[in-house]
């Protein structure tokens, strides 16, 4: 048996496929299964793909589109290795990604997901997510807290929770979010894998429906807090949580209400590691301001809010970042 199982999902994805098959195929970790699942594609994807000769890979053409989500839980439910590791058609494997990735989780039994840092494909630009657990879990609150083509996790949790095609193309985040308190999770600061960024990838055909799928993940981990969801508390995620070009008034002082109001229940109720919750909510709080005193004027009815509202160390994170003065 392998000790891990690559899922690679494909679709039309010619102009990138040789490339990422290759930097899997010359890990220096060997002892994996490839899974290549073709969505019936109708470029030269597949023609690419039967080239190789390599006893690791096992390819498999399906008769017809059933989209990403199925091949993924396909993968899974055939996978023989004791770890799943994602690899996406468009990105490359450094050499080392897997023999990493493998010893961390070997050495820490306890944890059942991991990912790693990544590097954006052309550029020098490196992006990560946090590393130890409890930061994790507290980012999985405000957005995705890895990156899906670098994780490598335990079988069984992928089993016990296959993707969601309804969260499609955010089923990853809806994935995290699930498995959040079922063991620990982890992220590696070292760079593993080149992540290429290109105008066909599905964060950008399809960015808009991804950030409406991604709220219900979000708001899973709010429903700890026992908020009562509806529609004002939707509009006000979605003003508080996402780059608008325009806010009111009302809108600032609702998303400063409920970020305070997240504060306060987690000192409370004690579901996030206290200090880690508070740096990540005065992060979002000063991104907040950032964007808000760069749209708006201040007037008197904001003035009175801050003095009803507005904390001393509210106030000083916003003089010490110079937005006001």
């Amino acid at each position: 048996m392998p000790k891990i199982s690559v899922l690679l999902p494909v679709y039309n994805c010619e102009k990138f496929i040789v490339e990422a098959i290759e930097s899997v195929l010359h890990q220096t970790y060997t002892d994996f299964e490839l899974l290549i699942i073709d969505d019936f594609s109708i470029d030269q994807t597949i023609a690419l793909i039967e080239q190789f000769n390599d006893s690791r890979i096992q390819f498999i053409k399906k008769e017809k589109n059933t989209g990403y989500t199925n091949s993924l839980n396909y993968g899974v439910s055939i996978a023989k290795g004791q770890y799943i590791a994602r690899m996406d058609a468009d990105d490359i494997c450094l050499p080392t990604r897997f023999e990493k990735q493998v010893a961390f989780l070997d050495s820490n039994p306890k944890v059942i997901l991991c990912g790693t840092a990544i590097q954006i494909i052309g550029t020098d630009t490196i992006l990560k997510h946090p590393s130890n657990h409890e930061e994790i879990k507290v980012k999985l609150c405000f957005g995705n807290s890895f990156y899906h083509p670098t994780i490598m996790g335990k079988k069984e949790t992928f089993q016990s929770n296959p993707y969601n095609k309804a969260y499609e193309p955010a089923e990853d985040y809806d994935l995290w979010t699930r498995i959040a308190f079922q063991g620990e999770l982890a992220n590696l600061d070292e760079v593993l894998l080149m992540y290429r960024v290109h105008e066909n990838q599905v964060s950008n055909t399809n960015n808009q429906h991804q950030i409406t799928v991604g709220y219900a993940s979000q708001y899973r981990m709010f429903e700890l807090f026992r908020l009562d969801y509806n529609e004002k508390v939707f509009h006000i995620m979605h003003k508080t949580f996402k780059v608008h070009d325009y806010y009111t008034i009302d809108d600032f002082k609702n998303s400063i209400l409920f970020l305070n109001s997240l504060l306060k229940s987690n000192d409370i109720l004690g579901v996030f590691n206290k200090s880690a919750f508070k740096k990540r909510v005065y992060s979002v709080k000063l991104n907040f301001f950032k964007i808000y005193f760069t749209k708006q004027k201040i007037n008197m009815s904001m003035v009175f809010f801050y003095i009803k509202y507005i904390s001393i160390r509210d106030v000083t994170i916003l003089a010490y970042n110079k937005i006001i003065k």
